[in-house]
């Protein structure tokens, strides 16, 4: 069709299609465009003026007569175009010229389009060029090569790659060998701005740094922007229908139960002399240049937030399952432990368990080695029929428990060839998961909940990665603060035992085994009330504690608490007896002692004694009875004859270097125990042992056991 209006519309459509002749659909005798076509109109126009350039072709297909070209309009555009294309003013005066002495449109078009060409190739060259320069290898050592431009290291374009005001990355570059000044407050503005460039340009990288170090199940689901508390509500109801009768007799009982859920404030603390930034370049030097290493697209900005962030990570996964949340007073002068930052997954089903009665657990007693299986059994089967025929429950174990129960399992049903690692899911239930936490290590305790109920909770994920220097009288200060909690999101409605709904309405089910091991305890902080809030039933006082003790809050009666004193406190502080605490014979409790006191926690709150040490607990190790030739070294340090005859000392195995023992006789009458020079036995004279008093202490040397020192009366 020839077009005698609205000629250099046409004419630019066909030159953005690199057709001859437009798409006309021959029904509706409107322009037939398909979305790409389309789109090469706006990106030319925009969408204004493409739809005002469609419907104005569509118009003169309808009525070829009508002359309504809006040739300024075209201009504009094309005028806009030019803009965009960047073609110079020489560019511009060799286009060929119409009639009028304007540049001619087909001719523009084409220009515009080579002009684009040239400009995509040398942005193609200018990636695959390092800035500036050709790159140089440098090689420190090794054969692995360093490249970069003469501006950048790596070849980069990244700010933090930059040689300038970067003696780090000079050094690398083989630019300097002179280690950095970071006492010089340039140096760590520096750091600091780069730190958070790396940090807002990288996010996804520090996702998954975070992700990978944090070892916590993947499947958890994860809330954020949670700047305090949140709360879900669960409806419990109880039965409902009955039989047809006369009465009204209405019996719906339902209780609405909020779970709430918390977030703790975490912050970090680094504070350095520049001698020490010193070294941790010098160690980001050296994994630059190890042999295999990858270090392109990376910095001294990655390597100092990934080292610091590694650390951070491993406490942030051991809090979020074993923390126990205690409160830093605010003059404290010794830095918190960061097992006491939060409240972790163990603590929340101790205290649900123990404390608040949210949960009723399974009597199952203690597993051992050879019940394992049995015991997994047992619990699973104690679980209500509509609950353990679920998809996505979970059942929750220590790394040495699920062994147990794979080695266990092995011997039961025959598999002890199989090594295609450890079980997935126990024995006739594909429905439900084992789960390994790491930080359950040590415990008996087992649990099983549905794989979504357990949730962390973040405010803003990437500000664990957003560190600050700061600079003040040549030491150098690096801080970051963040908020991480964890989360059952429900646990369970109390009920009274024996209730038909018990063990129905929770959704969260474990055994009675102890959640945290015998020795674990959590500070105790001096608010000089003399009032001791128990957070948990193991605690110690700290080395600055001054205050004599009255009373126990906060305490779950029926349950037994200890406290442990210090031996580094100042001067003697008591636990005195009185009205909320009952003590033996009115005997005060001496904390400077470093003993423990055990107390009872009686109905009304106040507390008992039960028992109490007058010294810190110490390790001891059981002496070894023996009445054979060789003595096992391994199984201990004090050896104890218990034989009926007089035996000669053959030779001794195992131990490590540098282990001493000691060798006893025996009061059995005419029954000696003798050593003399003899296999891995080295003594100064041959030795009797007359009684159970006489012994002879032998030191590992070289794999000789030599005699140290003999006492024989």
């Amino acid at each position: 069709m020839k077009w005698k209006l609205m000629a250099q519309t046409v004419a630019l459509f066909n030159a953005l299609f690199g057709t001859k002749e437009l798409p006309i659909d021959g029904e509706s005798q409107q322009l037939n465009l398909s979305a790409e076509q389309r789109q090469k109109i706006v990106d030319a126009l925009g969408e204004k003026h493409a739809d005002a350039a469609i419907n104005g072709i569509n118009s003169e297909i309808k009525n070829m007569a009508q002359e309504n070209l809006n040739i300024k309009a075209i201009k504009d555009e094309i005028d806009a175009m030019v803009k965009l294309s960047a073609l110079t003013a020489e560019e511009l005066a060799n286009v060929a010229k119409d009639d009028d002495g304007n540049p001619d449109t087909v001719a523009l078009i084409k220009a515009i389009a080579d002009k684009q060409e040239t400009m995509a190739a040398q942005i193609q060259k200018l990636i695959a060029d390092p800035e500036g320069d050709k790159p140089e290898a440098i090689i420190s050592g090794t054969n692995k090569k360093i490249m970069h431009s003469a501006t950048h290291l790596f070849g980069t374009t990244n700010a933090y790659d930059a040689f300038e005001g970067r003696n780090w990355n000079r050094r690398a570059a083989g630019q300097v060998s002179a280690a950095t000044d970071f006492t010089n407050q340039p140096t760590i503005q520096k750091l600091n701005d780069d730190l958070d460039l790396y940090f807002r340009q990288n996010p996804e990288e520090l996702k998954s740094l975070h992700r990978d170090n944090f070892g916590l199940p993947s499947f958890w689901p994860k809330r954020t922007k949670v700047d305090d508390k949140v709360a879900d509500a669960t409806i419990a109801t109880a039965e409902i229908s009955q039989a047809r009768k006369l009465p009204w007799l209405p019996k719906n009982r339902q209780t609405i139960k909020p779970e709430e859920g918390q977030i703790f404030p975490i912050q970090i603390d680094i504070e350095y002399v520049g001698f020490y930034l010193q070294k941790i370049e010098a160690s980001w030097l050296n994994m630059m240049n190890k042999e295999g290493s990858q270090p392109y697209k990376n910095s001294f900005v990655r390597f100092l937030v990934s080292e610091i962030d590694k650390k951070a990570r491993q406490e942030d996964r051991i809090a979020t399952i074993k923390g126990v949340y205690v409160e830093t007073p605010e003059d404290a002068t010794v830095p918190g432990k960061f097992i006491n930052r939060q409240n972790g997954l163990l603590y929340l089903a101790q205290q649900a368990r123990d404390v608040t009665k949210k949960y009723r657990a399974f009597d199952l007693g203690m597993p051992t080695a050879s019940n394992i299986v049995d015991y997994v059994d047992s619990f699973i089967k104690a679980l209500p029929y509509d609950v353990r025929t679920q998809q996505g429950l979970v059942y929750y174990l220590s790394d040495a428990w699920l062994k147990a129960y794979k080695r266990r399992s092995e011997t039961l049903f025959g598999t002890n060839t199989d090594y295609t690692g450890y079980p997935t899911h126990p024995k006739d239930y594909n429905n439900i998961k084992f789960e390994v936490l790491i930080d359950q290590e040590g415990t008996d305790f087992m649990f099983i909940t549905f794989d979504d109920n357990i949730e962390i909770l973040e405010n803003i994920p990437a500000e664990k990665s957003l560190y600050h220097f700061e600079y003040l009288k040549r030491m150098i200060y690096i801080w970051a603060d963040y908020k991480l909690g964890v989360r059952f999101i429900h646990i369970g409605n109390p009920v009274v035992e024996g209730d038909p709904l018990e063990f129905s309405v929770q959704t969260l089910w474990s055994n009675t085994a102890p959640v945290f091991p015998s020795d674990f305890y959590v500070p105790v902080n001096d608010d000089a009330t003399g009032k001791v809030k128990v957070v948990y039933k193991n605690m110690y006082v700290q080395k600055d504690w001054a205050t004599t003790i009255t009373e126990f809050t906060n305490a779950t009666p029926g349950s037994v608490i200890k406290l442990k004193g210090d031996t580094g406190l100042v001067a003697a502080t008591t636990v005195a007896d009185g009205a909320k605490i009952s003590l033996t014979g009115d005997v005060a409790f001496n904390l400077k002692t470093g003993g423990t006191l055990t107390l009872f926690v009686n109905p009304d709150g106040t507390v008992k004694e039960l028992s109490r040490t007058s010294a810190p607990e110490s390790i001891v190790v059981a002496d070894v009875n023996f009445d054979t030739a060789v003595i096992d070294a391994n199984l201990g340090v004090v050896f104890r004859y218990t034989g009926a005859a007089t035996k000669a000392i053959t030779g001794i195995v195992n131990g490590v270097e540098g282990k001493t023992i000691k060798i006893f006789g025996t009061d059995a009458v005419s029954v000696d125990v003798t050593l003399s020079d003899t296999g891995n036995i080295n003594v100064a004279s041959s030795a009797t042992l007359l009684d159970a008093t006489d012994y002879v202490q032998l030191t590992l040397v070289d794999g000789v056991w030599v005699e140290t020192g003999r006492l024989i009366a």
